[in-house]
């Protein structure tokens, strides 16, 4: 009995590790509104990733005052991205 309780809690434990290494797009680059912005999207990313690093203080991302997802959401869908998640 304790082995099979075991052996679920470490495939719990191993199956949610491998989902967290996969890739999730936050911006699905398909569903642009514009298709020449949907050509330039890893350009547009790299851009809001800048203005977040050039805009947040070192202290506020350190302490995680500072969401950059939040962010990133927000920079692509003034891009006119749809946001995933």
């Amino acid at each position: 009995m304790n082995r099979l309780f075991l052996i679920i809690i470490c495939a719990f434990l191993l199956t949610n590790c491998t989902t967290k290494g996969t890739y999730k797009p936050l911006v699905n680059f398909e569903t642009s509104k514009d298709a020449e912005a949907n050509k330039q999207y890893w350009k547009n990313l790299q851009a809001c990733n800048y203005i977040y690093q050039t805009n947040t203080g070192a202290l506020a991302d350190k302490l995680g005052i500072a969401d950059k997802h939040k962010v990133i959401k927000k920079c692509m869908a003034d891009y006119g991205y749809s946001i995933l998640r």
